[in-house]
């Protein structure tokens, strides 16, 4: 019984040390502008990161907690040439953001855009 006690201690602790650490956005990345050929899609990082369900690694799925620098998305997602190669950068935000939209209006919560109408995200 006290092992347990202590194992959901240290496993608190340590999911806290990384949340903290997570949370920490530099201030030039608090709104984020996606330029795209259609508009440029406005992210409120900061709002995001405070939300309850998410996550660092929802979308930083590469992040590691002692990191300062993650690569742009469009370092990874470029194009998908080979059946291993990560998704484009537009298939993998849409799927990304849109999706979690849904799964947050399900949940009776409120969220962003879930029409996929492109104009309400891409603003020219």
């Amino acid at each position: 019984m006290r092992l347990n006690i202590f194992m959901l201690a240290l496993l608190s602790l340590l999911v806290g040390n990384v949340m903290a650490t997570c949370l920490t956005i530099p201030q030039d990345k608090a709104v984020i502008q996606f330029e795209t050929k259609i508009g440029a899609v406005t992210f409120a990082h900061e709002k995001h990161a405070g939300l309850s369900i998410t996550e660092c690694m929802t979308c930083h799925h590469n992040h590691q907690p002692d990191d300062t620098v993650m690569q742009p998305c469009h370092e990874c997602h470029k194009h998908k040439a080979e059946e291993t190669d990560p998704p484009k950068t537009k298939t993998a935000l849409h799927t990304r953001c849109i999706g979690c939209h849904e799964y947050t209006v399900a949940g009776g919560q409120q969220a962003g855009p879930v029409k996929k109408k492109c104009k309400l995200c891409h603003v020219k």
